[in-house]
C-alpha cells in the first residue's frame, strides 16, 4: 500500500472529483441516520452501529454500520432499515445536503444521484393495489432540488439526478416507475438508470421499458456486471446503455473491453462497494480489476454507490485509488475527465466543468502527462492522454 505524505494527502483532497452513482438512500451516514431515528422515535438495534474506539475515525468519520460483510443479506438489511429512515421532504433535504457537502469538501464538483420514484411516492392501500402521488413526489424532489440548489451556491457543485427501475419489483412497478417519470418530468432529472438485484430477470425481458425510456428520451446507465458476468454487460449495451454500473466483470471478456473502448462507454466502478459485496473479490481490493480495466484503455470513473453503508466518500475512494491501485494525479485527473465527458449534464455544464479539470493541471502535471503519454504500452489510453495533452496549447 502507497502511504501519502501530509503534502500529497492535501493535494489529492483538493483534486477535482466527479461522483456518477451513487444511490441517494445509500448515501445516509450514520450520524444523520441516528438524527432520523430520533425524529420518529425508531429504536434502532443495540448492535447497529460500531461504537467510539471500535473503528478508524479516520476512515469512517461519520460513523460506521455494524454488519457482517460476508453477508449480503445482512448488508440488504441494513440497507432496508437505513432506507425505511428517509420518509419525507425535509429527510431527503437532509440525506442530499449532507452527502453533497461533506464531498464538496473533498474536491467533488459534479454528482448524479440515482432517486427511486416508487420509493418515494407509492404506498399499498388496503386491496395491495400500489398508490402514485404525484404531490408526494413533487414535494420530495423539491426538497432534494433545495438542497442541491443551495450546495452549488456556497460549493460551485453541479448536481443532476437519475430516475431508477428496481429490477426485483415486478415487472409492471418497474414500467410504472418510467410511465411516472415520463408524465411528471422535472429538469434536475437527466438519465434512467436500472438497478436492484442483477440476478432478478434478464434485460431483454424489459424491452417495454428500455422503449419507453428512449421515447422520454433519457440517456441510460443500466447496473451490470458487478454480481453476474459480462455478458450482462453485453445485455445492458444492446438494451441502449450508454454507461454501466459496476461493469467490472468486463475484465473477463477480452473481445467485450472491445467493444467498451471502440464504443467509448464509461464504466462507473466502486471499489469500497465492490470488495464488499462481490465474492469473487473476496474481500480484498488486492483482487479488483480497477488497475486492469483503465490500463487496457476502458473508461472508468471512481464512484461510492452507498457512501454511508459503505463508509466511505469520493475523498476516500481517491485516496484508495492511490494507495491500493498506484494510480498518480494525473491518471485521477484523466478519470475525472472521463467521467465528465460522460455526465448526463447538458453540454455548457460539461464543458465549464472539463475546463475546471484542465485549470488544475500544474507544469509538473503537464509533465508527468508528457511521460505517460510518450511511454504509454496501450495504444487506447496513449492516444487518449496524447489528446489530454494537446489541451495545455488550447
Amino acid at each position: 500500500m502507497t502511504v501519502l505524505s501530509p503534502s500529497q494527502y492535501s493535494l489529492l483532497q483538493t483534486l477535482a472529483k466527479v461522483v456518477l452513482h451513487e444511490h441517494i438512500e445509500g448515501s445516509v451516514a450514520p450520524s444523520l441516520a441516528l438524527k432520523l431515528a430520533e425524529k420518529y422515535q425508531v429504536r434502532l438495534p443495540q448492535d447497529f452501529l460500531y461504537h467510539e474506539g471500535e473503528y478508524d475515525p479516520q476512515d469512517f468519520p461519520n460513523g460506521r454500520y455494524r454488519y457482517d460483510e460476508s453477508d449480503f443479506r445482512e448488508f440488504v438489511k441494513t440497507y432496508d432499515t437505513v432506507a425505511a429512515l428517509v420518509r419525507d421532504a425535509e429527510d431527503y433535504y437532509w440525506v442530499t445536503k449532507d452527502y453533497l457537502e461533506r464531498n464538496a469538501k473533498q474536491g467533488l464538483i459534479y454528482c448524479e444521484f440515482i432517486t427511486s420514484a416508487y420509493h418515494m411516492c407509492t404506498s399499498v392501500d388496503a386491496e395491495g393495489k400500489v398508490r402514485w402521488s404525484a404531490q408526494r413526489y413533487a414535494e420530495i424532489m423539491q426538497g432534494i432540488e433545495k438542497a442541491i440548489a443551495e450546495v452549488k451556491n456556497e460549493y460551485g457543485v453541479e448536481t443532476r439526478l437519475h430516475a431508477c427501475g428496481v429490477r426485483h419489483l415486478p415487472f409492471a412497478d418497474m414500467l410504472a416507475s418510467a410511465e411516472f417519470i415520463a408524465e411528471y418530468p422535472r429538469n434536475s432529472v437527466t438519465g434512467f438508470n436500472i438497478a436492484g438485484n442483477e440476478k432478478a430477470g434478464k434485460f431483454a425481458d424489459f424491452n417495454q421499458l428500455h422503449q419507453l425510456v428512449a421515447d422520454i428520451p433519457l440517456p441510460k446507465s443500466y447496473h451490470a456486471g458487478e454480481i453476474c458476468g459480462s455478458e450482462s454487460v453485453r445485455e445492458a449495451i444492446k438494451c441502449g446503455a450508454v454507461r454501466i454500473g459496476h461493469g467490472i466483470a468486463s475484465i473477463q471478456d477480452p473481445d467485450l473491453i472491445r467493444e467498451l473502448i471502440e464504443r467509448q462507454i464509461t464504466l462507473e466502478v466502486s471499489p469500497s462497494s465492490n470488495r464488499i459485496l462481490v465474492p469473487e473479490l473476496q474481500s480484498s481490493l488486492r483482487n479488483h480489476p480497477l488497475r486492469k480495466l483503465y490500463d487496457s484503455g476502458v473508461r472508468v470513473c471512481i464512484n461510492t454507490d452507498d457512501a454511508g453503508l459503505f463508509g466511505t466518500d469520493i475523498g476516500k475512494e481517491y485516496r484508495l485509488a492511490v494507495q491500493e491501485f498506484a494510480f498518480c494525479r494525473v491518471e485521477l485527473l484523466d478519470i475525472t475527465l472521463c467521467a465528465l465527458e460522460c455526465a448526463f449534464v447538458e453540454a455548457s455544464v460539461k464543458d465549464h466543468l472539463i475546463q475546471r479539470v484542465y485549470q488544475q493541471f500544474t507544469a509538473e502535471d503537464w509533465e508527468k502527462l508528457a511521460d505517460l503519454s510518450k511511454n504509454c504500452p496501450n495504444p487506447v489510453l496513449k492516444v487518449r492522454l496524447q489528446q489530454r495533452y494537446q489541451q495545455r496549447y488550447q
